[in-house]
């Protein structure tokens, strides 16, 4: 069931920092947008200055009190004209007639001691009293102004934990992806060498072994996926190296390449990087040496790409080319 939140005793116990913080915000965001509600929110406040100052409140309300309703300097001001007011001699009247007991109000005895009072004292308790009013409604909405701002800084500073925590994910996921390339081509690299090395030990001492079956393909650029006659890798069933030489325009100016191949379907067969290109009169090529073993029947697909000196990479060309072996 919600609070009514016209109950002074309610509205009391926010002043006092009593209340849940849900029932706080509600107060606030009503006399944010409520000017009769806010000057409700101040009379309960000068309610119960009025009380410390009589020493009405109970030991539990005046810890409270000087605890959290004491801490703003505005309010000390207030506290302490408050007290100076209870000390003001009131000129008694000529004759007081008691019929019967009798509780007075505060607005009873507030009214009570602006009556016995000159016009002038009048005036200035009017204009001191208007002034601690728009003084508590001044202090009120400062407070409300204040919470927005730390609401929005915090919805900020939030949002930029998210970004960051994005860039890291993504930093991540680009380190996984490095470092899963750089273990596949040092596994190729091994199985290169490991052919290359049971190459040399075939044989004996008395029986040098047969130079191994090479079978080379020269690719030309230009030449597009589905345009033109594609060249074929005829490959021998005892072919153990394969061998591509890569042509390339004379004037890239890329110092080292990489090269990566996949079948048309686009399953990756092999990568290299860190090649250079040889120089033979006006043409320029680059060789990729790779195990018979690697390649089957089929269409390829061979991506060249340059290195910068910084680091980055740019597409050189595509080049398509067909296996078959015999």
């Amino acid at each position: 069931m919600a609070a009514d939140l016209n109950n002074e005793k309610l509205i009391a116990r926010y002043l006092l920092g009593d209340l849940p913080e849900e029932q706080q915000v509600a107060i606030e965001d009503r006399a944010f947008g409520d000017k009769d509600y806010l000057a409700l929110v101040t009379a309960v406040e000068n309610d119960l200055i009025d009380e410390y100052v009589r020493n009405e409140l109970s030991a539990t309300e005046r810890q409270q009190f000087e605890t959290r309703f004491l801490a703003s300097a505005e309010r000390r001001k207030r506290v302490e004209f408050a007290k100076a007011f209870a000390r003001v001699p009131v000129a008694a009247p000529e004759r007081i007639v008691i019929s019967e007991p009798a509780k007075w109000s505060w607005r009873d005895s507030l009214y009570a001691f602006i009556s016995g009072l000159n016009p002038a004292a009048k005036f200035a308790v009017v204009a001191v009293m208007l002034l601690l009013l728009v003084g508590g409604a001044w202090l009120l909405t400062e407070t409300l102004r204040l919470r927005s701002q730390l609401t929005q800084l915090q919805a900020q500073n939030q949002a930029q934990q998210n970004d960051l925590q994005k860039q890291v994910e993504a930093e991540r996921r680009r380190n996984e992806e490095l470092n899963a390339r750089l273990t596949q081509e040092k596994q190729q690299r091994e199985q290169s060498d490991e052919s290359l090395r049971q190459l040399s030990e075939t044989g004996d001492a008395t029986n040098p072994p047969p130079r191994p079956v090479i079978a080379a393909l020269t690719l030309l650029p230009g030449l597009s996926r589905g345009g033109g006659e594609k060249p074929t890798l005829s490959m021998p069933e005892n072919a153990r190296v394969v061998r591509l030489q890569i042509g390339i325009d004379p004037d890239e100016p890329y110092k080292t390449f990489a090269v990566e191949l996949r079948t048309v379907a686009g399953r990756q067969v092999w990568t290299r990087e860190n090649l250079t290109a040889r120089t033979r009169g006006r043409a320029r090529a680059v060789s990729l040496t790779l195990p018979a073993s690697a390649l089957k029947s089929g269409d390829y697909e061979l991506r060249l790409s340059g290195r910068q000196e910084g680091g980055a990479s740019e597409d050189v060309g595509f080049y398509y080319f067909d296996v078959k072996k015999r």
